[in-house]
C-alpha cells in the first residue's frame, strides 16, 4: 500500500541532511559533484523525506559569482511551499558564503514548463545556449579559401601550428579549458586522457599553439558513426574574431571528414555571435534553446525569513 501525503495540512520541516539521508538525496537530485550544502524537507506526519536541495562546492567565478544548485520535491508534495522553503536555506547558505547568486546546475529548456516555474521563484536568465546541427559537407570548401587568404596576407603567425589532440600538451589544454570554460578538473582529465566514455576524440579534436603558448582548441567526441558532438571551441580572447577560429574549425572538419563524420552537433553561447552567424551561413539549424538561470542573492528579499 502506497504512502499518502497531505503536507498542506500536516506541515513539513527543513533541516540539514545527515549521513542517513544521503541515499534518498542521491535518488532525488541529479549528480552535481561535491556538495557544499545539503538540506532536506521532512513530512511532519510520517517523518519521511519529501524533497531535497544542494549547493555545489564549485562556484561559477564569472559575475555574479556563486555555486550551482539542484532542488527536487516529490510530486504529491508540490505547490505547498516545500520548494521555496528549501530554496530559502540555500540562499541563506550562499549569502553567508559571500556569494552573489546561485545557479541551476542544469540548463532549462525555454519552451518547457520548468522554465516558468523557476521564473516564478525569482530566477532569471543569465545566458542562453543554442544547440545546432551542422552538416559537414560544404564546410571545408567555404573555410579553406578564407584560411588561404589569411595566409597570403600574413594574418596567421609563422609560429602558429594546429595539431591533433594526441600530439598536444594535454595538461596545457586542460588549463586552457579551466581558465576559459571552467569545468571539473578530474572529469576533464579523464576525457583528455581517453579514459572516459565520452572522451575527446584524439584525432579530430584539434589544438592551436602559437609559439610555446596553447591558444585554442576544438574538443569533440563521437556519438555515432556519422555524428560528432563538439564539446568545446576555445580561442584565447586576443585571437577571437580573426584567423584562429576559422583555421581551427577547418582543421577539425578535415579530421572528422577523414573518418566518416557527416554532421556536427554543438552548442553556442550568447557571446559567440560569430559562431551562430557562421552556422546559419553554412546551412546549420538550431534544434533547441536552453537557459542558464540564476537567482541573485541581493534581489531575494522574498526568500528571507
Amino acid at each position: 500500500m502506497g504512502v499518502t501525503f497531505n503536507v498542506a495540512q500536516t506541515g513539513f520541516k527543513i533541516r540539514a541532511a545527515t549521513a542517513e539521508d544521503f541515499k534518498a538525496c542521491r535518488m532525488l537530485l541529479p549528480p552535481i559533484g561535491e556538495a557544499r550544502q545539503l538540506v532536506v524537507a521532512i513530512d511532519a506526519a510520517q517523518n519521511l523525506i519529501i524533497g531535497a536541495a544542494a549547493a555545489t562546492r564549485a562556484r561559477r567565478e564569472k559575475s555574479p559569482v556563486g555555486p550551482g544548485m539542484a532542488l527536487h520535491v516529490i510530486p504529491p508534495c508540490r505547490q505547498v511551499g516545500v520548494g521555496r522553503a528549501l530554496l530559502v536555506e540555500l540562499v541563506r547558505g550562499a549569502r553567508d558564503a559571500g556569494d552573489e547568486a546561485i545557479y541551476l546546475s542544469q540548463r532549462i529548456d525555454e519552451a518547457g514548463d520548468d522554465f516558468s516555474a523557476w521564473r516564478a521563484l525569482g530566477f532569471e536568465v543569465v545566458e542562453t545556449v543554442e544547440y545546432h546541427d551542422l552538416p559537414v559537407a560544404g564546410f571545408a570548401p567555404r573555410l579553406a579559401p578564407i584560411v588561404e587568404w589569411l595566409r597570403r596576407h600574413d594574418r596567421i603567425p609563422a609560429d602558429a601550428c594546429i595539431v591533433p589532440l594526441y600530439a598536444a600538451d594535454r595538461e596545457g589544454v586542460l588549463q586552457l579549458h579551466l581558465r576559459h570554460l571552467g569545468g571539473d578538473r578530474d572529469a576533464l582529465q579523464a576525457r583528455l586522457r581517453g579514459s572516459a566514455p565520452d572522451a575527446f576524440h584524439p584525432r579530430y579534436s584539434r589544438v592551436l599553439t602559437v609559439g610555446d603558448r596553447i591558444a585554442g582548441c576544438v574538443l569533440a567526441h563521437r556519438t555515432s558513426l556519422t555524428v560528432a558532438e563538439v564539446d568545446a571551441v576555445i580561442v584565447a580572447p586576443d585571437l577571437r574574431n580573426d584567423w584562429a577560429n576559422a583555421w581551427l574549425k577547418l582543421e577539425a572538419c578535415r579530421g572528422a571528414e577523414a573518418i566518416g563524420i557527416t554532421h556536427f552537433h554543438f552548442a553556442s553561447f550568447d557571446h559567440y555571435q560569430d559562431t551562430r552567424l557562421f552556422t546559419s551561413q553554412l546551412g546549420g539549424v538550431t534544434t533547441r534553446k536552453q537557459a542558464l538561470m540564476a537567482l541573485r542573492i541581493e534581489k531575494t528579499d522574498a526568500t528571507r525569513r
